[in-house]
């Protein structure tokens, strides 16, 4: 027998790093938020790679594994996150779990997404078609280092509660498959997709 698929993470943020300090507040303050207002739901922790946050960052392969272990991930998205090799590696690398997974589910996933995305930086009218097709899309990029914490913030907070509960209801629907199936998914396996096998987001 194969290892049971385990959720160990709510959700994975899949988010392009940055040395200065509006990315770095907003990865900070976004994950507490979401620490904070999914522990009514659930154990399982969010997973954030911080040291992405820090000069001379160097991507850990390990994180394929974090990403398979997730509940879904949440995309935070700004015009650099397509331009970078390790962010569209990650994003591809869901989309092939989230296949999986709906097969799994033997039709009740249709319908949606194991991919949730919020709007850090550019045009909400100009976003790329892979992300305009996301079911669950937020809009932060009124997000400045003067406003106020997003825990405590109205603007902020009332999509930070509609995500939770999106990331609980996606959680609910792998329960009775982590009762019956076995080594289905194994995600010591789980690697990411070759660069060479990632198609452009835009022409």
């Amino acid at each position: 027998m194969g290892k049971k698929m385990r959720l160990k993470y709510s959700c994975f943020i899949s988010y392009c790093h940055g040395q200065n300090e509006l990315t770095k507040s907003f990865i900070e303050q976004l994950s507490r938020a979401l620490k904070n207002y999914l522990e009514r739901y659930l154990d399982e922790e969010v997973y954030v790679d911080s040291e992405r946050l820090k000069p001379g960052y160097e991507y850990n392969e390990e994180l394929a594994r974090a990403i398979c272990e997730s509940v879904c991930m949440i995309v935070v998205y700004s015009p650099r996150y397509e331009r970078h090799e390790y962010c569209l590696r990650e994003y591809t690398a869901m989309e092939r779990l989230e296949e999986k997974r709906k097969a799994l589910l033997k039709g009740g996933g249709h319908g949606r997404r194991f991919i949730i995305t919020i709007v850090f930086g550019g045009d909400m009218n100009k976003l790329p078609e892979r992300i305009k097709g996301c079911a669950h899309c937020s809009d932060f990029s009124r997000f400045t280092l003067a406003s106020r914490d997003i825990s405590r913030n109205p603007d902020f907070l009332t999509e930070i509660e509609k995500i939770c509960k999106v990331i609980y209801e996606l959680y609910q629907m792998f329960e009775p498959l982590r009762q019956r199936l076995d080594g289905e998914i194994d995600c010591t396996k789980f690697s990411l997709p070759a660069w060479s096998e990632i198609v452009p987001w835009r022409p």
